[in-house]
């Protein structure tokens, strides 16, 4: 969508919606189109607790953090702060250009960062914090700040505990009290509406999944139909790549983004779907399987966005077609690849075609690049599409496992993943799997032949 809207449906209006209000015209506003902040590597957020009180606007957030060279860096942009406290201990409110910087004991494994502050209530055209018009949060792809001091940068995965409060009587806020493990920043969230939760079961690893929807009979049929595989997916992702990192409960949670509400958003273990794609099985599925890449693998670089979408629109497939779900390979090829590649969507931002993969880390701006856009889930797709066909589907899910189990919790590259696929397939088909690298990741031309080279599909 993550684009930001991660889910796919067709045309994901959502990604133009958000795309839109990260290049709005409220110059003057703190929270929008701003660089990342400058913070030293070596620090670590490890975990966040957040008391929010979503009527009051106000925050609490304890942070422990490793610090770097004596001091720790947070962002801070599209928060007021009225206290700080390292170690129990007040300190100063350095804030410069939306950055806060304080001491820190300098011999200290980690301190205890407190922080009390204020948010601003968001409107449904800036898109990036909590909207009470819509009631939901929404904070890709770096404006956790506008809702709590954070380090955005993807390579810093930290653990939340959340308690909210100040909801309407009548209403039900669903949230996470623990993400149980490190995930992107942008992940914590919140979802306040009129909810009905249905039980969808539990898997074989014991994980209970539910789904939160809005009233009414439609809306209810809505729930069943796009929730119909999602346990046998689920269970699918658990056995065949791993555990899932994010605790023993997980679900989906429908949301109102407004008049273009497609799409969704992989905020583990509740993760959002959009109102009109909540009867989308692959919709469904797709912010699934986010818990074990995007969220559960974290990519380093903006530039290795592929390794978050394209492994997740590829495992989507993977799931439906081995759980009797619906073959969504023909609906990927002609709905998206075939207009990215033919150029016949030109006023379509999420339609154009790019390097997928370029050779530099964190050098592009993202919210304004075409790498942003179906094209990397797409082309990602594709690619393993085309590897599970040269090396066997089942070797393939076997190699994308392993990364995950020794990747779980951490950021890493695309190159990685794909130097390992090539090292377990073997020096027979190091060359193809290269090839396929090349051309569906690093060429901004499609491969000659591209729709039958990704829909002639092995299972």
């Amino acid at each position: 969508m993550s684009t930001p809207l991660r889910a796919l449906h067709v045309y994901v209006p959502a990604l133009i919606v958000a795309l839109t209000a990260c290049t709005g015209t409220e110059d003057s506003d703190p929270g929008k189109v701003r660089p990342e902040p400058d913070v030293p590597q070596a620090q670590d957020i490890q975990t966040t607790d957040l008391d929010l009180n979503l009527g009051a606007l106000t925050g609490t957030a304890t942070l422990v953090v490793r610090p770097a060279a004596g001091m720790v860096t947070l962002d801070v942009a599209g928060l007021t702060l009225s206290r700080v406290t390292v170690d129990g201990v007040d300190a100063p409110l350095n804030v410069v250009r939306g950055v806060l910087s304080v001491a820190a004991d300098a011999d200290a494994e980690t301190v205890t960062v407190v922080v009390d502050y204020s948010f601003n209530a968001r409107t449904p055209l800036q898109f990036d914090g909590w909207m009470p018009n819509l009631g939901v949060t929404f904070l890709w792809p770096n404006y956790c700040s506008n809702l709590f001091p954070c380090n955005p940068a993807l390579e810093d995965g930290v653990t939340f505990t959340m308690n909210v409060t100040g909801v309407d009587d009548g209403l039900t806020a669903i949230y996470p009290t623990s993400t149980h493990g490190d995930g992107p920043p942008y992940m914590a969230a919140v979802a306040v509406g009129e909810y009905t939760k249905m039980d969808l079961g539990t898997t074989t690893a014991g994980t209970k999944l539910s789904a939160w929807y809005f009233p009414g009979a439609a809306e209810l049929n809505n729930a069943e139909k796009g929730t119909a595989h999602l346990r046998d997916a689920f269970d699918y992702f658990e056995q065949t790549y791993g555990p899932y990192h994010f605790g023993p409960e997980a679900g989906t949670v429908e949301v109102d983004w407004g008049a273009d509400s497609w799409g969704g958003m992989e905020h583990h273990p509740f993760f959002h779907v959009a109102k009109f794609d909540f009867n989308d099985e692959e919709a469904q599925v797709h912010e699934t399987a986010h818990g074990w890449f995007g969220d559960g693998v974290r990519f380093t670089c903006w530039e290795d966005f592929v390794l978050s979408e394209g492994t997740t629109t590829y495992i989507t497939a993977r799931a439906l077609e081995q759980v009797d779900g619906p073959n969504e390979w023909p609906y990927y090829v002609d709905d998206f690849l075939v207009p990215i590649c033919e150029g016949s969507a030109p006023r379509d931002p999420t339609l154009v075609n790019t390097v997928v993969l370029p050779d530099t880390c964190n050098e592009i701006d993202f919210e304004n690049d075409p790498i942003w856009s179906l094209t990397s889930y797409m082309k990602g797709a594709c690619f393993y599409e085309e590897v599970g066909d040269e090396i066997g589907a089942d070797l393939l899910d076997t190699i994308i496992a392993e990364f995950y189990k020794a990747n779980v919790g951490k950021a890493v590259r695309m190159q990685d993943m794909i130097d390992l696929i090539e090292a377990r397939a073997g020096d027979a088909h190091k060359d193809a799997i290269e090839a396929a690298a090349t051309d569906w990741l690093r060429t901004l031309e499609c491969p000659e032949d591209y729709a039958n080279r990704c829909r002639t599909h092995d299972p």
